[in-house]
């Protein structure tokens, strides 16, 4: 989730119910499941907070839950705030806000979870209800070495993210964290299917240019560096997704052995072409990067018709 840093060198068993990663049934629900929101649900259960079958983690900004909706019976995600303070507070407002005004904006795009319901739990405590994917993080697919014969895969992967960013960026609204944990994916006859989640660290500057609080939680190696100091652009997540598309190549390794940018430029074993790609999306100076997703997109389209002619892309 986001802020974690995603140094996975292996997946754990998983407990599966409907299709989803669920933590242990023996770790006990911290939440009144006669109140709102938890009233209208059913078969509630606290979900991996990685989704990757770990057990929940206790001390996480927050508790993650998943369920039914009564009346529906379609799967939903909850998150709760765990630990006090302003900050976390304010992460969760921030996600909300974003999701709204995707909601109002984009009600049918497939790309983005449904803002169901939002406030305070009886206790104090912020909550968050929104449409849960059954999809999982990208990370569960990617080892910690390269595998060459998915790259058409992985570039075809990255085409789908940047349609779902090209309408984000529309609003505008950028992502900020984007990590193999926050792009799920799944394949549907060969097709990419993909979904973005977790808008804690969302700018909006229709919000956020006007005083309102942001100090997003960052991935270190995904995040642009620019994030600590000034606002984030389209730029910012072009650099997360030229480095989610790096670790699809490269496997997890290289964010054991440096910064991507130096990892990148030594890695001899990717073709010059896609390399120079990679470079100019993880650049760290915003400047020297694609200016806006569409640029990027047609390098990777233009890259994977010359190494798989004859589809449309």
């Amino acid at each position: 989730m986001p802020g974690a840093c995603l140094r996975l060198t292996r997946l754990m068993p998983d407990s599966r119910q409907d299709g989803l990663i669920i933590a242990s049934r023996s770790d006990r629900l911290d939440i009144d499941t006669a109140s709102a929101p938890f009233d209208r649900l059913r078969g509630i259960h606290p979900l991996a907070s990685d989704r990757s079958g770990r057990a929940a983690d206790n001390h996480a900004r927050h508790q993650l839950y998943a369920a039914r909706d009564t009346d529906t019976s379609a799967g939903v995600l909850v998150k709760v705030t765990s630990k006090p303070g302003l900050v976390y507070e304010q992460n969760l407002a921030n996600e909300a806000a974003s999701l709204s005004t995707i909601k109002r904006e984009l009600p049918t795009c497939p790309y983005f979870p449904d803002l169901i319901d939002h406030g305070r739990l009886a206790d104090g405590r912020m909550y968050l209800v929104m449409s849960l994917f059954e999809e999982f993080p990208l990370a569960t697919t990617i080892g910690t070495e390269p595998l060459p014969d998915r790259m058409v895969r992985h570039l075809r992967t990255t085409l789908e993210v940047t349609q779902a960013l090209t309408a984000l960026h529309r609003l505008p609204i950028f992502h900020v964290d984007l990590n193999p944990m926050n792009i799920l994916s799944r394949r549907e006859k060969e097709n990419p299917i993909i979904r973005i989640v977790d808008f804690e660290s969302s700018y909006e500057p229709a919000r956020h240019a006007h005083g309102t609080f942001y100090n997003p939680p960052t991935t270190p190696g995904y995040s642009a560096p620019e994030t600590s100091h000034q606002p984030p652009d389209a730029r910012s997540d072009i650099f997360s997704l030229g480095a989610v598309l790096y670790t699809m190549i490269a496997g997890f390794a290289w964010s054991w052995e440096g910064d991507i940018g130096t990892r990148a430029e030594a890695d001899r074993d990717m073709d010059s072409e896609l390399r120079e790609i990679v470079l100019r999306a993880v650049d760290p100076d915003p400047a020297r990067r694609y200016e806006s997703v569409e640029p990027f997109r047609d390098a990777i389209a233009a890259y994977l018709e010359r190494i798989w002619p004859g589809r449309s892309w």
